[in-house]
């Protein structure tokens, strides 16, 4: 299905910028990235980022009440959504700095843990009875990502953040800020925040993507393109639109973000990155070494065939390490 979809949008891409590029001029945002631009660079012409091409929205406005960050009838206003398996190094700094500079919005985080055994269920057990804000869920087996979908059932907020265990810095104030940007976008369907580049992590996007680079207004502007579910806000008048997160008993899958994506896209929901938030993702085989964590990594990858790289640079990594 995936790569059918991506032929079509390659073959209707070129028709289909132009328009969604005047829409856009005519209707509301304004672009600032030109097509030339975006049409000029071909990456092997399986670019992800192509298929909001069709998707740059008109002005529709979105009837969200804007929450300012405050619990409406004693319900936390977001839910922060982290599963979590055996990453308590990673863990351990992604709650803290949640939990530090989330302040300005009144949240509640949900953490799935898959029946860790690396010392987190102490550790979430320490932090939940000091923390009211802290919800955790203990899975008696690992579940993978099913676990998102599951948390997702349990979240009482209106917004939805889908974060991953190894984002282990956000910025003072970065909750509010995507929740006003989300406010912000006519039609926002998964919006996520930016992702620092170091030497030891590029996070999950490339500094080579591209996308349309477009201001909503009030301050508010948006990386339109493809985008995976790192540090992501949706809401749950979306889910209740394209439905929840992906679900796959049995497997311990990957990609349940980029399966949301395309969900939203059929709906014409926009979906892109908030640079004017940057977090510190620490994926990769150099984060997950340094961490210890390079055996979840291995588990990860183990889905399927199309991961193939990414388990055999793991699995390589490993080898190295227990070597030494």
């Amino acid at each position: 299905m995936r790569v059918a979809l991506r032929r079509a949008g390659d073959r209707l891409v070129l028709s289909a910028g132009l328009l969604a590029q005047a829409a856009a001029r005519l209707l509301g945002p304004k672009v600032l990235m030109p097509w030339g631009d975006y049409h000029g660079y071909r990456r092997g012409g399986a670019a992800p980022y192509r298929w909001t091409a069709r998707f740059v929205p008109a002005r529709v406005r979105s009837s969200r009440p804007t929450t300012a960050g405050h619990a409406v009838g004693g319900s936390p206003v977001t839910s922060i959504v982290l599963v979590t398996y055996n990453r308590l190094s990673m863990l351990r700094r992604c709650v803290a700095s949640v939990l530090a500079n989330s302040g300005d919005v009144d949240f509640e985080l949900i953490v799935w843990d898959n029946a860790s055994t690396d010392g987190t269920r102490e550790y979430l057990d320490f932090v939940a009875a000091r923390d009211g804000r802290v919800r955790v869920v203990r899975s008696p087996e690992n579940v993978g990502l099913n676990g998102v979908a599951a948390a997702v059932r349990l979240a009482r907020g209106t917004y939805i953040v889908e974060m991953d265990d190894d984002v282990v810095e956000v910025p003072s104030g970065w909750l509010a800020e995507m929740m006003r940007s989300f406010d912000q976008v006519p039609q926002a369907g998964y919006l996520a925040a930016d992702e620092v580049h170091s030497p030891t992590t590029s996070g999950a996007r490339s500094a080579f993507d591209h996308c349309w680079t477009i201001d909503y207004g009030d301050g508010v502007i948006i990386d339109v393109g493809w985008t995976g579910g790192w540090c992501t806000i949706t809401s749950r008048a979306v889910i209740d639109l394209v439905g929840n997160f992906m679900e796959a008993p049995g497997r311990i899958f990957y990609a349940e973000d980029w399966d949301f994506v395309l969900r939203c896209l059929r709906k014409r929901l926009v979906v892109g990155v908030i640079p004017g938030v940057k977090v510190y993702h620490a994926t990769g085989v150099a984060e997950n070494a340094a961490a210890g964590c390079l055996d979840v990594c291995v588990l990860k990858y183990s889905d399927g065939p199309e991961y193939r790289r990414f388990l055999e640079s793991a699995q390589s990594a490993l080898q190295e390490g227990l070597a030494d």
